[in-house]
């Protein structure tokens, strides 16, 4: 299953940028972080994708076989005292190697032409020259972390919370937690002695919104456990998604440990977004089982390769671990805005995003569910791009959206996915005026699954002090997370890797999902003809059919 390499296009910001960049003075040290290769290649993504681990290796298992070699430490500790860098930390099993240096060694050792930005409030580092590995590096270091700090990553959110009493006023459902979980059916375990993981790049909750929230609920739980900061910042859609996050994964998971892992970032970095996965992956004091993120990057965004493959490493890893990795699909439909060299100079295209288009993840996409108490009286794709709402006297306006999906440009369609009917991707450019379509290899479908996403069928969160309703992808990644750490009690064991034993269930006609046979989201439609489609993957879950199956096929691999 080769890797399909992504346009060779110029990366943009994931958002307009409507001031001018300025350079700025480089003050004080400069950090990086090293990925070095394991001592030992880990296995492919196709082979994981064909045979998943038979049973989770340990944390200690895993650093005695892949840990990174002693010579390429040494390597990496001559070099920077070659050019006069500080080794700040080395974590063997990660591969990781944090140096510390001033700009001018760090431009010097990486012949690099580093520069600070500052786009309104937003500094960052970056560089106009592509990065050589220097001589002593090549082939001990995969990728380097911190000389490329541009935001890159965004959440999925598709609006900030609206308050309840507003949004029953402009006629919109909402739901508890539980009320979705039953209607889905899942067990009727409480995560007793599991541990989920919730991926957080930036913002924070605040406990006295958790604990109005759980107090709503009826629940009575220990409070998160929280790696890396937990502090609220002036961007209100970033402490609702974690707030969101946290409050819908605490009430349907009771006696789960919840541990929110949050970089804290100041840059929306890929680097900063690639360490929250890290610590939890390798977390040997809560050794979370099921990780959920909705932080998320288009591959229109153009991520480069090597950066995918550095996220693809940790992917691999938490596979042989047995830790189920959920990612939000995206809130933008089929249409993603890129640079395409038009006369506009914009284009968009119908991209999925990134890390649910990663192989290694269950990408979860979005639905519209309607119910009458604990019966789904209809449900469908979740698309609302059409649209967008006003509430309340000054015209509080919630923008609209839809559940994204497609075919990824960088990753090849996975063996589990074989038979889907996933289309072939279909590239757009704009080359001398001319407007050019290009089909590609067969990729990647995302998403795999979906849940209730949909703003106007929204989940009941407390935000700010205030009852309110929140929805997108971003609540569709924790309650399929939640699931899966209520089926690992039910299992007695760690699900682990979920896409290839998912769909043989669904191959094998077990009951595992209601399939979404209406709507679309822009480029792709939902049908009754098909299993799976670019919108809700196979569907939303039936948990208490999940579990059994599962079960089933645990008896049957023994």
């Amino acid at each position: 299953m080769a890797r399909i390499p992504p346009a060779q296009r110029e990366r943009v910001f994931p958002f307009p940028v409507p001031l001018p960049l300025r350079v700025r003075a480089l003050k004080g040290p400069v950090k990086l972080t090293l990925l070095l290769r394991p001592a030992v290649p880990l296995p492919t993504v196709e082979a994981l994708c064909e045979e998943p681990p038979p049973r989770p290796l340990t944390h200690e298992e895993f650093e005695a076989k892949y840990g990174t070699a002693k010579k390429d430490l040494a390597a990496v500790e001559r070099f920077a005292k070659a050019f006069h860098l500080r080794v700040v930390s080395v974590q063997r099993d990660r591969g990781f190697v944090q140096l510390e240096g001033s700009p001018t060694a760090i431009r010097k050792a990486f012949s690099v032409d580093l520069k600070g930005y500052q786009l309104g409030k937003l500094s960052f580092l970056s560089h106009t020259k592509p990065l050589a590995m220097p001589r002593p590096l090549r082939g001990v270091v995969e990728w380097v972390f911190g000389l490329d700090t541009r935001p890159l990553v965004t959440h999925s959110s598709a609006s900030p919370p609206v308050p309840v009493t507003q949004a029953e006023d402009a006629g919109l459902r909402s739901y508890p937690a539980a009320q979705v979980a039953r209607l889905y059916r899942y067990p009727p375990t409480q995560g007793e002695g599991q541990c989920v993981g919730i991926i957080e790049l930036t913002g924070g909750y605040r406990q006295e919104d958790l604990t109005e929230y759980l107090s709503w609920m009826g629940v009575t739980r220990e409070a998160p456990v929280n790696v890396g900061p937990n502090k609220p910042t002036l961007s209100v859609s970033s402490n609702a998604e974690v707030t969101m996050d946290v409050e819908l994964v605490s009430s349907v998971c009771p006696k789960a440990r919840v541990v929110v892992y949050n970089a804290g970032s100041k840059d929306y970095s890929l680097g900063d977004y690639h360490r929250a996965f890290a610590m939890a992956i390798s977390d040997r004091t809560n050794r979370p089982s099921v990780l959920t993120s909705s932080w998320s990057f288009y591959e229109g965004s153009l991520i480069q390769p090597d950066e995918e493959a550095a996220f693809e490493r940790l992917f691999k890893e938490a596979a042989l671990l047995g830790i189920t990795v959920c990612a939000a699909s995206g809130d933008l439909g089929s249409q993603v805005p890129v640079k395409g060299g038009s006369p506009t100079d914009a284009i968009t295209v119908a991209a999925p995003s990134y890390p649910a288009a990663s192989a290694l993840v269950l990408g979860c996409g979005g639905t519209t569910l309607e119910a009458d108490g604990d019966r789904i009286l209809h449900e469908q794709v979740w698309n609302r791009l059409g649209e967008a709402m006003s509430m309340g006297a000054l015209g509080f306006t919630v923008s609209a959206g839809a559940s994204s999906g497609g075919v990824s440009t960088m990753n090849a369609l996975p063996p589990y996915q074989n038979g889907m009917n996933v289309p072939v991707q279909v590239n757009t450019t704009w080359k001398g005026g001319v407007f050019q379509l290009t089909s590609r290899t067969p990729g990647r479908g995302v998403p795999d699954v979906a849940a209730n996403a949909d703003l106007h069928t929204g989940y009941q969160i407390v935000f700010k002090g205030q009852r309110g309703v929140a929805a997108g992808t971003s609540a569709a990644a924790p309650m399929w997370a939640a699931l899966l750490t209520l089926i690992n009690e039910g299992l007695g064991e760690r699900v682990g890797f979920l896409n290839p034993r998912l769909y043989t269930l669904v191959r094998q006609g077990a009951p595992v999902v209601h399939r979404i046979t209406r709507g679309g989201n822009g480029a792709y439609f939902a049908s009754a003809d098909a299993v799976w489609n670019a919108c809700t993957g196979l569907g939303t879950p039936d948990g208490e059919a999940l579990l059994a199956g599962l079960r089933g096929l645990k008896g049957h691999e023994a």
